[in-house]
């Protein structure tokens, strides 16, 4: 008989932005051992699916234990995911080559 994937526990930390919607700062996730961070967003996505109607795809800053992380990497016992929407202002800056406040 073959064993269930042992079980594993993953921080997920949400910014101001999104905790307007998700009304959280962070949570615990528990997840299968060998999960990949595009499963979690997933599932991130899923459970609060007005993140998706209110941030296009791309807008949102990703970090796995603050690294930008890549699609597939699979995720450990421990691991912090953080979201985070980028202001207005630096959008702006970054757009117009102002970089106010900086």
């Amino acid at each position: 008989m073959k064993s269930f994937p042992k079980p594993i526990k993953v921080q997920i930390i949400y910014d101001k932005e999104l905790q307007k919607i998700t009304r959280v700062a962070s949570e615990e996730a528990i997840v299968s051992e060998g999960l990949n961070f595009l499963m979690m967003l997933k599932f991130i996505f899923d459970s609060y699916p007005e993140i998706q109607k209110q941030y296009p795809p791309g807008s949102i800053g990703l970090r796995l234990n603050d690294k930008r992380p890549t699609e597939f990497e699979i995720l450990n016992n421990g691991d912090e995911i953080g979201l985070s929407v980028p202001s207005i202002s630096l959008i702006s800056s970054l757009i117009t080559g102002k970089f106010v406040g900086f």
